[in-house]
């Protein structure tokens, strides 16, 4: 069925196809265009277009894409049919050139450098002024101590981890992005493929810096959390203030903060707030037997992380684990929609500090990694983030080569 004039896109095709990109079969497309009576210069979309309004006279020809792209005036548009081949090859085409914002970025100068370092050496003692950890010091803090110069270089610290993770993610999903765009029209990949290695190598040094603000020890002691047995409530004096709602509000509490600390790129005690704030809401504005509850929980979460970290130092039962995972870039998002990542940030710190080879076509990663966050990586794999064990026991071939066997196993799969 042919298309009508309510069935058009208005496309600025000038803008997004260059000379030096790929056509394949919309070479052949004819295309309307408007061109001066001398038949020489630019091709237009419009007979408006400023460019003309000097023309004697403007005629309308139809030329074939191929012939026309490198001719195309930048600042048209194209009516064409909604069901015509050129637009979904120009969003592909638009995807792998957005590449282009990332890179020949400036060099970061010696005053950045000395910031994160800086940072680096705050978050190895924790994402707060190692003196504000006792929680239950909370209520009596001084309203003006977070604005201190302690607290505004561990606020610039944390700022600079999240905006580093941000960024990673970030280009690690336009990289994802155009790999589905050269998927799809695989005559892309000769142009595609320099944009895609010159990304690829930014977006490893984005993947260091972030991995350099975050503590492995951490991820350990977190995955570790998971492992854990449930603890029994048994009755402490100190939730006698809790009465009936002793037991709730103990569940409640481990479930808070296990989970917290499971998926959290924080050490353990940074977790402590969230038990705080369980004990808070239970007791309201009641205050008979507050303090001592918030003391009885202080001691029950001293008591989760020493077990925690008793299990991360545990002699390993089985040597570390080479994995390979496959991370979901973010998911599109409507302009000024917040980004909601799928990777938790423990997820997303345990990929950028432990890989050791990334296929940059296949966008997969391999990692080696401590038994424990094997284990839990492989609990939380899915058809979003697929995760499986990468090398069979007594296979020498290289970590690249196995990753590339995976990537094809996978698509097979598929």
């Amino acid at each position: 069925m042919s298309s009508t004039r309510g069935e058009l896109r208005h496309v600025m095709l000038g803008s997004v196809f260059k000379p030096e990109v790929p056509l394949g079969p919309t070479r052949d497309i004819l295309i309307a265009c408007h061109v001066s009576a001398t038949g020489k210069g630019k091709l237009h979309g419009s007979p408006e277009c400023r460019a003309l309004r000097s023309a004697a006279s403007v005629n309308q020809i139809d030329i074939p894409f191929g012939e026309a792209v490198e001719r195309l005036c930048v600042n048209c548009r194209w009516p064409l049919p909604t069901d015509s081949p050129i637009l979904p090859l120009g969003e592909a085409v638009s995807q792998v050139d957005s590449l282009t914002i990332w890179l020949d970025r400036d060099h970061e100068d010696e005053e950045d450098i000395e910031v994160e370092r800086d940072a680096a050496l705050a978050l190895f003692t924790g994402d707060y002024p190692p003196h504000t950890n006792d929680i239950g010091d909370v209520e009596e803090e001084d309203d003006d101590a977070g604005h201190d110069e302690e607290w505004e270089r561990y606020d610039s610290a944390r700022n600079l981890r999240s905006g580093r993770h941000s960024h990673w993610r970030r280009l690690h999903s336009c990289l994802t992005r155009s790999n589905e765009a050269v998927a799809d029209y695989p005559f892309l990949a000769p142009w595609a493929d320099g944009l895609q290695s010159r990304l690829a190598a930014v977006l490893d040094a984005e993947r260091r810096a972030f991995a350099a603000l975050v503590q492995p020890a951490h991820l350990l002691e977190a995955a570790a959390v998971r492992v854990l047995p449930t603890p029994q409530f048994s009755s402490d004096p100190g939730f006698a203030g809790l009465g009936a709602e002793a037991e709730k509000t103990f569940r409640r509490a481990w479930y808070e903060w296990s989970h917290r600390a499971t998926w959290s790129w924080q050490r353990l005690e940074d977790q402590n707030f969230s038990v705080y704030s369980v004990i808070s809401d239970a007791f309201g504005r009641r205050r008979k037997g507050k303090p001592e509850a918030h003391a009885a929980f202080r001691q029950l979460t001293a008591d989760w992380i020493r077990q925690a970290r008793e299990e991360a130092r545990r002699p390993a039962t089985a040597p570390w684990q080479l994995v390979a995972i496959k991370a979901p870039a973010l998911p599109r998002t409507r302009h000024s929609e917040p980004e909601r990542d799928p990777l938790t940030p423990w997820e997303a710190s345990v990929i950028a500090t432990y890989q050791v080879a990334f296929n940059r076509k296949a966008g997969t990663t391999a990692l080696l990694v401590p038994h424990l966050v094997a284990e839990q990586l492989l609990a939380c794999a899915s058809d979003d983030m697929p995760v499986q064990r990468l090398t069979p026991e007594g296979n020498a071939l290289p970590v690249e080569a196995l990753l590339q066997q995976w990537d094809h196993e996978t698509r097979t799969r598929a």
